[in-house]
């Protein structure tokens, strides 16, 4: 199976050669159904408790402002190299996107700190 263009389980046509409005209320921007503008990873909606997203299409200004009902949890690491792919309110530690790394201490630790210096 091709990215170009496939049917969802629900019917939706999706793919990057799917042409598309972003899923936010209101907003007319054109995308298309690729995974580039996916909520989440899979394109039928989370799995597993460990997955984020909801399964809709965003363009970039909404893929982080729409109301997602399984928001990921967007944490950056202590050493800012890449954010928490898991679901918003997971037990610790969080686990960097693309490594799989996992890590405690992240960016918002390190601002709390300064702050108290």
């Amino acid at each position: 199976m091709g990215y170009g263009s496939y049917t969802l389980p629900d019917g939706r046509e999706a793919g990057y050669n799917v042409p598309a409005i972003c899923d936010k209320e209101g907003c007319d921007r054109e995308i298309d159904r690729g995974l580039g503008y996916l909520c989440g990873e899979h394109p039928d909606g989370w799995r597993t408790a460990d997955d984020y997203g909801c399964g809709n299409y965003y363009c970039d200004p909404h893929q982080r402002d729409h109301d997602c009902p399984n928001p990921e949890c967007g944490e950056f690491s202590a050493t800012g190299n890449d954010y928490c792919d898991r679901p918003k309110g997971h037990d610790l530690p969080h686990r960097e996107e693309y490594t799989g790394v996992e890590f405690t201490e992240t960016e918002s630790d390190l601002e709390v700190d300064e702050e108290e210096e």
